[in-house]
């Protein structure tokens, strides 16, 4: 009897412990993806008993404050950008998928790949990783949100907007005021990945088997397509 109230007590101990202690994910704002990928981790990390606590900020502030320790994890990024960001390890298994697309008020053409967009005035927002990345010598403006960005494309301020094609969609829903015309063709296809602090680098061993396991039994893609079955069935 005195050792299964010895084991109860360790659960209960163990589970206010987590709920204490929770892992701080930094999350961005406003980002079509981020809902779906939130569900994701927010079930991996359910399966290995841990608590999780998103904290909001935008593309920029979230990498500097999880490469400093500021928060545990970063929600989802891009293959690689540990390269950079040296305090981040990457988790090695994909929560999602993105396609990257241009957008445009004013021009209709078709992409084939990104030296496509060099003759134009491309927008992109800062923090976001793969835009920055591959239209680094070109003629660029960043700016603060996807909000903004699609403004700037109003205003004709740019000429293309970069962004995922979900973002793009969601745009569309928004801002039905707005003629924004997907261009043809995709720039770029990515993998989504979660990455944690070096402080936390026990949670790469534990979430690894837990994510490959939701990745090969489809939970994973059903998350996500759950989200993107919301966003066709907008007005």
């Amino acid at each position: 009897m005195k050792t299964i109230l010895y084991i109860l007590v360790l659960l209960i101990s163990g589970t206010a412990l987590a709920e204490e202690n929770p892992v701080r994910i930094a999350m961005l704002e406003n980002i079509a993806e981020t809902p779906a990928c939130q569900a994701v981790m927010r079930e991996a990390y359910r399966r290995i008993d841990t608590a999780v606590e998103f904290r909001i900020f935008s593309a920029s502030e979230a990498l500097e404050n999880s490469n400093a320790g500021h928060v545990d994890a970063e929600l989802q990024r891009i293959d690689g950008i540990s390269d950079k960001y040296k305090n981040l390890l990457q988790v090695p298994i994909p929560i999602y998928l993105i396609r990257a697309v241009a957008f445009s008020t004013k021009y209709r053409f078709p992409v084939s790949g990104w030296h496509s967009l060099r003759p134009y005035k491309i927008g992109i927002v800062k923090g976001i990783v793969f835009a920055s990345q591959n239209t680094a010598d070109m003629n660029v403006q960043e700016y603060d949100s996807y909000a903004d960005l699609v403004d700037a494309l109003a205003d004709e301020s740019i000429d293309v907007a970069v962004m995922p094609r979900l973002q793009g969609l969601e745009a569309r829903y928004s801002r039905r005021d707005l003629e924004m015309t997907e261009m043809e063709g995709v720039l770029e296809t990515l993998f989504l990945y979660h990455y944690v602090h070096t402080s936390r680098a026990d949670l790469v061993s534990r979430l690894t088997p837990v994510l490959k396991d939701m990745l090969l039994s489809g939970e994973t893609r059903r998350i996500g397509q759950s989200f993107l079955a919301d966003m066709a069935d907008q007005p």
